[in-house]
């Protein structure tokens, strides 16, 4: 057994009031976000246009990649969620970082259409068990309590993802070029990122999360029932419009603001700029929920990340496009996203406890991956109809608006029926 395996093992066996909490587990985890991330999410918006002058397929069938491997994603939340609910996490991240190196290998020496739709496959799967929410459920599992300082710290890390490895893969792409850039990042997954996984986490789930000795049957039944029942509750339903919406609005923004500004006449410099603003602000508003959210329920912190993310949309849809209109919409946007990554992983355990949280929150990460699949799509759909670009910015607020109401409405009956934290 590995040393921070039997720490966390050691910890699980105290008592939780005097127990401290297996710091080391964490930051692991969050080094392993870090480059899982900044590999299996950020490598592809470097090296499209280098696919695409080797191959000469078109834009839409590249993104059409993208895509199919967030849609495969979406599909394996629930089914994750339920092997680490069960099992632990040890053989899901594990296994996800061999599938992503070897799915990054194949896309590195493919040369037909269908083996890189296939690749993407392997990638869909490799970042639904890499991506946030396994680790979210193994710092759940082994931090009880305290699970909001656990995913606080992984998301520290996992947050700067794009600020080191884009410049990175943007390196390696000049001197190796793309394939080799792809092999460089397959390296790392399969001889740094699957080796940690399993050094580190624990073998098995901690005894509260292990099966039971009923019958294999009889445990599905109960399994189903008990998850019928609660992902049909309102207080789930409400959480989960509010995070759809979110990410869908997170999603579609990311991936059009740059073409979306320079349709508009601003400087490539200026959109640079503030673009490059985003991810230290999501660190900043991360460290400020550390420091001072601890007293604030998240739905409460809910508010005013989506009235941040909110004010920024009005930023780019009614105030002069100069740079300092810009680097105010960076920072409330990059703020509000830097708390909704958090919230996304503390207000299932916050509103219904930690017992099933793996599995309560694979359910609720698959039509939010969904929508991060789609939201793009659809908003270039629109924008291809011949409308102005703040139409698109006014559609992406209107996702923020929905997500602001779904909140209300949680939180009201979150007030008629207790949480289960």
């Amino acid at each position: 057994m590995s040393a921070p395996e039997k720490e966390v093992m050691e910890l699980l066996e105290r008592d939780e009031s005097r127990a401290s909490v297996p710091w080391s587990l964490a930051w692991w985890l969050a080094f392993g976000q870090l480059f899982s991330w900044g590999i299996l999410y950020y490598t592809f918006t470097v090296i499209i246009d280098a696919i695409q002058a080797e191959t000469g397929w078109t834009r839409p069938f590249l993104n059409g990649g993208l895509s199919l491997g967030l849609l495969v994603w979406g599909l394996s939340a629930l089914p994750i969620g339920v092997f680490i609910q069960r099992r632990g996490g040890r053989m899901v991240m594990t296994g996800g970082s061999f599938i992503g190196g070897l799915s990054l290998l194949g896309m590195a020496g493919m040369g037909h259409p269908l083996g890189y739709l296939l690749s993407w496959v392997g990638m869909g799967i490799a970042m639904g068990a890499l991506l946030y929410d396994p680790a979210f459920a193994v710092i759940t599992q082994t931090f009880r309590s305290r699970y909001r300082e656990g995913i606080t710290l992984v998301t520290l890390l996992g947050g700067l993802a794009s600020t080191v490895f884009i410049p990175l893969i943007y390196f390696l792409e000049s001197h190796l070029g793309w394939r080799g850039a792809l092999q460089s990042c397959a390296g790392l997954l399969l001889f740094l990122g699957a080796p940690m996984h399993w050094w580190v986490l624990p073998s098995a789930a901690p005894a509260t999360f292990s099966k039971k000795t009923t019958s294999a049957s009889a445990r599905a039944r109960e399994w189903f029932r008990t998850l019928r029942g609660e992902i049909s509750n309102r207080r789930f339903l409400g959480l989960m419009f509010w995070f759809t919406a979110y990410i869908g609005a997170f999603s579609g923004l990311t991936f059009l603001i740059i073409p979306l500004l320079l349709a508009m006449g601003v400087a490539s410099e200026s959109v640079l700029q503030a673009v490059v603003i985003i991810g230290p602000m999501q660190v900043v508003g991360r460290l400020l929920l550390a420091s001072a959210g601890k007293q604030f329920s998240s739905l409460r912190v809910g508010r005013w990340a989506m009235g941040l993310l909110g004010f920024s949309l009005l930023i780019l849809l009614f105030l002069p496009k100069t740079m300092l209109w810009l680097g105010s919409f960076a920072v409330l946007f990059g703020m509000g996203n830097g708390v909704m990554t958090i919230l996304k992983g503390t207000a299932p355990a916050e509103l219904f406890g930690t017992e099933r949280y793996s599995e309560l929150n694979g359910a609720l990460s698959a039509p939010g991956v969904l929508s991060k699949a789609i939201s793009p799509w659809l908003l270039a759909a629109l924008w291809n109809t011949g409308v102005d670009p703040k139409w698109v910015f006014g559609a992406i607020l209107g996702m923020i608006i929905v997500g602001s109401g779904s909140l209300e409405i949680l939180a009201r009956q979150e007030k008629r029926e207790p949480s289960m934290s």
